[in-house]
């Protein structure tokens, strides 16, 4: 009953050392070829590792769309109140083959800012697989931010 008793305290009291970013995409709107959704992002209080957004739940109804479109622009939009990041955004966009497509630092945290995709490869990067993001540490667990991905779909 003791073992019991000290294996439920150690479950409880180590609970957020198991947390993770929580990821939230979902669809925005769609005109003929203008694919727009987005990918909330909630902190756990350390930085986000690439992760593939295609794998989240909430675009399973899109794949067939987004997969072999192209990435146009992005608006990136940090949480406000409660949830606004405690430091400037960085992020990093990578493909299947963790080449990065696009990357940006220093962006605010008390704005939204609208960031052209196609800057660092030239053309705009296609979206085959999958297609990962990273960011840093943004603050305490939580805290948000929202991207929202404007693609072109053949």
């Amino acid at each position: 009953m003791k073992r019991l008793f000290l294996i439920i305290c150690f479950l409880l009291f180590s609970q957020s050392a198991w947390a993770a970013w929580t990821i939230d995409a979902a669809k925005v709107s769609r005109y003929k070829n203008y694919l727009y959704w987005s990918a909330t992002l909630t902190s756990d209080g350390n930085a986000l590792t690439a992760t593939n957004l295609l794998a989240e739940s909430g675009l399973s109804g899109l794949l067939s769309s987004i997969r072999g479109s192209s990435l146009m622009v992005c608006y990136v939009l940090p949480g406000t109140g409660a949830v606004i990041p405690n430091t400037t955004i960085n992020i990093t966009i990578t493909n299947e083959f963790d080449a990065e497509l696009w990357s940006d630092t220093g962006m605010s945290q008390n704005a939204g800012t609208w960031h052209k995709l196609y800057e660092d490869l030239g053309p705009y990067p296609p979206i085959v697989s999958e297609l990962n993001i990273a960011l840093n540490d943004i603050g305490d667990a939580g805290d948000q931010v929202t991207v929202y991905f404007l693609c072109w779909v053949e």
